[in-house]
């Protein structure tokens, strides 16, 4: 190892002054570039992402804190002595047709309805969001996406 060094050593002490100090200058901008490509750029460009991550974060927090609670988000709630009314009222926005309603004990409907599928599902959707719960559900769909749909609703 030491005449590896000594021999090393020697062929550096016979270049001349200038070629070592060039060779000097090279390995420090060699270091420097490594430094930066190696530690700093990607420390830097980590810092940066998570500070982004952050703010998005806070914004969303921000975000969620302005939403309504859900409480107060799903307008009219529904009972079992208005059960029948909110059925009714919004099959008729839905343009869904009533064909059978039938009240059974604790607040359950047992209905028979007609209209478009895609109407159907949206009504579905928007009563569980008042409160109303789907019990069972029977579909008939046709090819024109037309459905008979026989379905048991009970309130919360």
């Amino acid at each position: 190892m030491t005449t590896l060094f000594n021999r090393y050593s020697n062929r550096w002490q016979q270049l001349p002054a200038r070629d070592r100090l060039a060779l000097k200058l090279l390995s420090l901008f060699l270091a420097v570039t490594l430094f930066w490509t190696l530690l700093w750029s990607p420390q830097r460009q980590a810092l940066q992402q998570a500070e982004q991550q952050y703010q998005e974060a806070l914004q969303l927090q921000t975000d969620l804190l302005k939403l309504p609670s859900s409480s107060n988000a799903r307008g009219p709630q529904a009972n079992s002595r208005t059960l029948a009314g909110l059925i009714t009222a919004s099959t008729a926005a839905a343009n869904l047709s009533i064909e059978r309603m039938d009240s059974e004990e604790a607040g359950r409907l047992n209905l028979n309805l007609g209209g478009a599928l895609q109407d159907l599902l949206t009504w579905l959707d928007e009563v569980e969001n008042q409160g109303v719960n789907l019990v069972s559900l029977q579909l008939e769909v046709d090819p024109q996406a037309l459905v008979q749909a026989r379905l048991t609703l009970e309130s919360n």
